[in-house]
């Protein structure tokens, strides 16, 4: 696991409200009838809600987490498979044989 999968994977486990909202998020641009939209729009929205509207939690949201995001995403709800357009990144083929989002690797 690299260093950039650890970080994610520890953050990911620590701040769930971070993939709730992401999920929500894109799930209400879907509804609204978007067929594609920006994963790091998506993850602008959600460090508002939790820097503003969640009277800021103490934490920094990554830009470097937002191509785990997208294919969390992706690999969560199939069907909305290329909602997001990736890009090659480091987060690329890293969920099915890491398990990220069920333990964290020591």
């Amino acid at each position: 696991m690299s260093e950039a999968d650890r970080r994610f994977a520890e953050f990911d486990a620590l701040n769930p409200m971070v993939w709730t909202l992401f999920q929500r998020f894109t799930n209400e641009l879907i509804a609204a009838g978007f067929s594609h939209y920006s994963a790091d729009a998506v993850l602008h929205r959600v460090r508002w809600e939790t820097a503003v509207g969640m009277q800021h939690q103490g934490f920094k949201l990554n830009n470097n987490f937002t191509p785990y995001y997208a294919r969390k995403y992706h690999q969560k709800y199939p069907n909305h498979a290329g909602f997001f357009r990736l890009r090659r990144s480091l987060a690329d083929g890293k969920f099915p044989e890491l398990d990220l989002f069920e333990r964290i690797e020591s």
